[in-house]
């Protein structure tokens, strides 16, 4: 299932690793972030050495990891560690608006989908588009595809299943 994170404080250490496992981050304007293992004589433990790369590049997770700075809501924006930034009082609604706009989808293109997102972070374009065709093929023949058909056919909104 996709995960999304909403920050509305910090998340320094475990939990900005923890936010960099997440498939979507949001952010509150009150939000910072830092990986500052390094400050207490530590490295990221529990995966942030990988999770944070492929979150802002190899170059800012260096950055962060290296020095331990605290970022302001608005440098993770700048970073991409974050989607967006919000008004803190309205940080739950945004993120469950957007939970909200992702669940409205078929479940298992969804799964799909994140499994070939994942995947693809280590494999050649090549590979990727042969394991997209064959991941195509399946959900092509899935109920909820014909339903999302036939429902932009009748102009009407889809009743996924999923099936």
């Amino acid at each position: 299932m996709p995960l999304i994170a909403a920050v509305n404080g910090f998340a320094v250490g475990l939990g900005n690793d923890l936010a960099c496992f997440c498939d979507m981050r949001i952010a509150s304007d009150k939000a910072k972030f830092a990986a500052g293992f390094i400050k207490m004589g530590l490295i990221p433990g529990d995966g942030g050495a990988w999770a944070l790369p492929r979150a802002v590049g190899y170059a800012r997770a260096a950055e962060m990891l290296f020095t331990g700075d605290t970022l302001s809501a608005q440098e993770a924006l700048e970073y991409g560690l974050v989607s967006r930034v919000v008004p803190a009082e309205t940080l739950m609604d945004e993120a469950l608006a957007l939970a909200e706009r992702v669940a409205a989808n078929p479940p298992r293109s969804l799964r799909v989908a994140k499994r070939l997102l994942i995947d693809s972070q280590t494999m050649r374009l090549n590979e990727v588009l042969e394991m997209s065709a064959a991941y195509q093929a399946l959900v092509h023949e899935t109920p909820d595809h014909h339903e999302a058909v036939d429902a932009f056919l009748g102009k009407r909104k889809p009743n996924f299943t999923g099936a």
